[in-house]
């Protein structure tokens, strides 16, 4: 099963790290492997497991194309070891994997940065549930007397070659 890289860029004005929980509701669109239909807004989590029909196994969404199909297409969301990571201010202006989703019978083509990002600033304070949905964000840092902010968030997938 291919497994495709989540990967994001960010310019950071005083921001140390972002990074979102791998428990989070990923907003994807995928596309169907052997054709070309779309479906948007997938949304798949770690925390939820499903049963793969006519197997053993399990995943953590499991989708049809078209309706009344017998063939089902999954997702597992993982963390790979020395490969997905937190960003970092060291990352500024390049792309970093920060999850990885396992893909049978589709592709991941477009993230919407939706959830829980957290963010700790150059001064150290830590901010929760900040929104990336417009691909920036802004405050102010008390301790560093600092404005703080995420600017031209991007994403791409890769597939990894591990």
């Amino acid at each position: 099963m291919p497994t495709f890289l989540l990967c994001i860029r960010a310019e950071l004005d005083n921001v140390d790290t972002i990074s979102i929980p791998s428990t989070t509701h990923w907003c994807l669109d995928v596309k169907e492997s052997a054709g070309s239909e779309e479906k948007k807004g997938v949304y798949v989590t770690s925390t939820e497991e499903h049963e793969l029909n006519g197997s053993k196994g399990t995943a953590n969404l499991v989708m049809k194309f078209a309706k009344g199909s017998k063939k089902e297409s999954s997702v597992n969301v993982l963390e790979i070891k020395g490969v997905t990571r937190p960003y970092t201010a060291d990352d500024d202006g390049k792309f970093v994997p920060i999850i990885a989703f396992e893909c049978r019978g589709l592709e991941p083509i477009a993230f919407h940065p939706e959830g829980d990002w957290h963010v700790v600033s150059s001064g150290g304070t830590k901010y929760d549930n900040v929104d990336l949905k417009e691909n920036e964000w802004s405050d102010y840092c008390e301790k560093a007397a600092a404005s703080v902010g995420i600017y031209s968030f991007e994403s791409k997938f890769e597939l990894h070659k591990g």
